[in-house]
């Protein structure tokens, strides 16, 4: 299955064995900064699993995944999934390449949550994100978007490709015959780095979804 970044589903919100910890800690840290609150989600519904899950007792796996999340409900224009299962190498070079590289490479990477919140920096809230860990890092998605765009017009990636088409859309079509024609038919420097290009555009999905949808974005 590997590492995916996905957009939080209704039902992480109340599932206390997966994220609903950070999750549940994350407006208030918010509200006490004075950034604002996070969309409104709607109420779970009596039966669903985020009702179900509304008991239990704490706990928190990270970003690795041991334990497989509940699925998403709604349709696939409602959920993010990507595979994150490309080296970063090529990534983390052409983020640091910018002229304020350092601050690309922390919009983009350095977070365990991505929140449709316009702030600067990063947010750590005392609930860690992983077994073992510290604290779970949360960014904006607007920023992120804004560090995904720059490096897309780098990398002059095509406006066909899918960053943002339903779940596994891009992993899809990166994988197929699709990218290929692409390449013909819009030839640029995101031809010379196929992973670079990929995750330039999972990110720049991933964190348009968030403001599209005010979906919070996590590893799963």
């Amino acid at each position: 299955m590997g590492i995916h970044v996905v957009s939080v589903a209704d039902e992480d919100w109340a599932d206390s064995e997966i994220r609903g910890p950070a999750l549940a800690a994350l407006p208030g840290e918010l509200e006490r900064r004075g950034l604002g609150r996070l969309p409104e989600r709607p109420a779970a519904l009596p039966g669903t699993a985020a009702a179900r899950a509304a008991g239990r007792g704490p706990g928190l796996l990270g970003r690795l995944g041991l334990r497989r999340r509940p699925a998403a409900r709604g349709g696939p224009a409602d959920r993010f999934s990507e595979q994150a299962d490309r080296p970063y190498g090529a990534f983390e070079a052409l983020c640091r390449a910018q002229p304020d590289g350092s601050r690309l490479y922390d919009a983009l990477l350095d977070w365990e949550l991505l929140v449709p919140v316009d702030f600067a920096g990063v947010l750590e809230l005392a609930v860690p994100a992983e077994p073992g860990g510290g604290g779970a890092r949360v960014r904006s998605a607007h920023r992120a978007a804004e560090a995904a765009r720059r490096l897309a017009a780098v990398l002059e990636l095509p406006g066909c490709v899918p960053c943002d088409g339903g779940p596994l859309a891009l992993t899809g079509w990166f994988a197929g015959e699709a990218a290929g024609r692409a390449a013909a038919a819009h030839p640029g420097p995101w031809q010379e780095a196929p992973d670079a290009a990929y995750y330039t555009a999972l990110y720049l999905g991933a964190a348009e979804h968030s403001l599209r949808r005010g979906r919070v974005i996590a590893y799963g």
